[in-house]
């Protein structure tokens, strides 16, 4: 390599840690001018009714598009609707931003960040359910059992994955998968859809031990999804998949079935719920330069005319 390249590389890269440093050290907050933005929170705030901010909601579904952006919002709503009809992303009343950043400034990952939306509270790289030095934080599920909610997850993610485990459990790290997995069989979740990953390697138990541990809470279910008979309110209950048997639309089952099984059972319920439901597959697939919105489209689409 010529000599002037490289040192243009490493002045650049000595710049960018320069900046970097300089964010965290000096607590800047990087924002952008959002009056032109369509999703812009603006003054929608506003229009909620005071005596509404006291009625405790029916239901409580939350969507998670891991590794969604402004760029997939914007695809979605220039190529996923039809003319003449308003896109299902602007069917909500309310919109806003949610500012999922680490303790460490605007840099994040999918721990940090989880635990952000699950909990409000910024914390360290890799922490699930903690802050950033090492206290429990109570998350949004914990809270909702404690209103007599009912609380659920479907992902197409692995199960001890850093976003569904920061609803559920506390730990240090997404690698001990083991323990996330007994927080799980000890949580007071209902539902549990998603799949297995890395069996047997590093701290990852075995297929076999893994369902051991989720069956000291959940019955269950085979690959037809039928759920028990509902003479009584069911038990909690787990759907358990091999490692990317959920992906695209096309796939058996995909997340939208799995969804629409999950809203089944928690309907027999008779109690209010939260679900949450995470689509891994945006961000899989947009490192493939695949934006995959067609996936998260149909799902809220589904939601929105059914069960609103």
């Amino acid at each position: 390599m010529k000599n002037w390249i490289k040192t243009s590389l490493l002045s650049t890269l000595a710049l960018l840690v320069l900046l970097v440093v300089s964010l965290y050290v000096f607590n800047i907050n990087v924002s952008i001018p959002s009056s032109d933005i369509e999703f812009s929170p603006g003054q929608a705030i506003n229009k909620i009714l005071p005596e509404s901010l006291d009625e405790k909601p029916k239901n409580i579904i939350v969507f998670i598009a891991d590794g969604m952006g402004f760029g997939h919002l914007s695809l979605a709503l220039l190529t996923q609707q039809s003319e003449n009809t308003t896109s299902v992303w602007q069917e909500f009343d309310i919109k806003g931003w949610h500012d999922s950043r680490s303790s460490y400034g605007p840099l994040t990952d999918s721990e940090a960040s989880a635990t952000a939306m699950a909990t409000g509270t910024s914390t360290s790289f890799g922490y699930i359910g903690l802050d950033q030095d090492g206290n429990t934080l109570k998350n949004v599920f914990e809270v909702a059992s404690d209103q007599q909610y009912v609380t659920a997850i479907v992902t197409d993610s692995y199960i001890w994955d850093g976003t569904p485990a920061a609803f559920v459990a506390h730990t240090k790290t997404e690698d001990d998968a083991k323990e996330i997995l007994t927080q799980i069989a000890s949580s007071e979740l209902d539902l549990l859809f998603g799949e297995l990953e890395d069996l047997g390697e590093d701290d990852v138990p075995e297929k076999e031990e893994t369902l051991k541990i989720l069956t000291k809470r959940f019955q269950l279910l085979d690959k037809s999804l039928e759920l028990p008979k509902q003479d009584s309110i069911l038990k909690p209950i787990a759907a358990i998949f091999d490692e990317d048997e959920i992906q695209d639309l096309n796939s058996t089952p995909n997340l939208p079935q799995l969804t629409e099984v999950a809203l089944e059972y928690l309907s027999f319920q008779k109690k209010p719920f939260v679900l949450l439901v995470e689509c891994e597959e945006m961000d899989a697939a947009s490192h493939n330069n695949d934006s995959a919105v067609d996936l998260m489209q149909l799902l809220i689409s589904e939601i929105i005319q059914n069960y609103r």
